[in-house]
């Protein structure tokens, strides 16, 4: 039956979600149809070896034409697609993101910039995932007519490699997508803190419909001065995502990492978050200058804002150490 699971495992996996849950029950059916009553484990293989390679099976059930790929193909053309895309995309936001902060003069705004910036990256990603596509599919235009049928990642499937898979259900899978939005979330952070200074304050309107930050939020020394915490949370950051990577599924050994990482992490950000000096000196009297209220007022709404701040740090981190858990112990 473990043979069984493993079949219809391969082959649904490679449909499309919505699909996976018929297809399932009609494969499993046709397997069991196809079986004697009392069957054994070698009558199980026989009629598993008899319905071929789990990828070409998969393949009778695309309703999609394939003019330029064929079915022996696609699979990994895919998969191609689904490992190179993501990271073409944040390498390409990343080295975006250093030309314009390398970029950037006394002068500048940094919203004024981070905008522009948001403005010229979202064509230029469209342009390199166009760019991706293209490349790729021509790679395996080539193949397919060039009379390579199949790109060979190992031996050539037999029922022996059933017994190696390993069942993973759609609720613990881990996602490239997944981990590629929490790495961009991670360097956006992260260049967020070293910038702080430079966007993150009060802004005015000025000459040219142009922002001009009039004053900083956070003390950029303070934050410098906390820098090595903030190091050692991404290290830990990383270091989770790519076992995450290696992985692919959520495990119990994953969600013992990710509870350990969060706990850590949340720490260092409670220390950052309510540091003394965090918050500039200079903002409780420039905005109680705007707003015409005393700058002791204005402390108190900075720290109900702080103490707010850490609530919900605390509440985001045990919703993410739960959910991992939860994913963990699923069956």
């Amino acid at each position: 039956m473990r043979l069984i699971e493993a079949y219809v495992y391969e082959v649904t996996r490679r449909l499309p979600k919505k699909a996976r849950h018929d297809i399932a029950l009609e494969l499993t059916s046709t397997i069991e149809d196809m079986l004697p009553i009392n069957y054994t484990s070698e009558d199980v293989q026989i009629v598993l070896e008899k319905l071929g390679n789990p990828a070409d099976f998969a393949a009778n059930y695309r309703d999609e034409e394939r003019y330029l790929i064929g079915p022996s193909l696609y699979d990994s053309y895919i998969d191609t697609i689904k490992l190179v895309l993501p990271w073409a995309l944040v390498i390409a936001l990343v080295v975006q993101a250093i030309q314009s902060f390398s970029l950037l003069d006394g002068e500048q705004v940094m919203l004024t910039m981070l905008l522009e910036f948001i403005s010229f990256s979202i064509p230029g990603l469209i342009g390199v995932a166009l760019q991706v596509l293209f490349w790729i599919t021509i790679t395996f235009v080539i193949l397919e007519r060039s009379g390579v049928k199949k790109i060979q990642h190992g031996e050539e499937w037999t029922i022996d490699a059933l017994h190696a898979v390993q069942i993973i259900p759609d609720s613990k899978r881990i996602s490239i997508g997944e981990i590629v939005v929490e790495a961009v979330w991670i360097v956006i952070l992260t260049a967020g803190y070293l910038t702080a200074e430079h966007f993150i304050g009060v802004y005015q309107k000025a000459e040219g419909d142009h922002l001009l930050l009039m004053t900083p939020i956070f003390q950029q020394q303070t934050l410098l001065a906390c820098l090595p915490l903030l190091l050692l949370a991404v290290a830990l950051e990383i270091a989770l995502l790519l076992y995450k990577l290696k992985q692919r599924a959520w495990t119990m050994n994953i969600a013992i990492a990710n509870l350990i990482v969060k706990l850590i992490t949340t720490i260092i950000s409670i220390i950052i978050i309510s540091h003394d000096n965090l918050i500039n000196n200079e903002l409780a009297p420039y905005l109680a200058t705007i707003m015409q209220t005393a700058p002791a007022k204005i402390e108190q709404g900075i720290s109900a804002i702080i103490f707010a701040t850490i609530i919900i740090i605390i509440i985001t981190a045990c919703i993410d150490i739960y959910k991992g858990w939860h994913k963990a112990k699923e069956h």
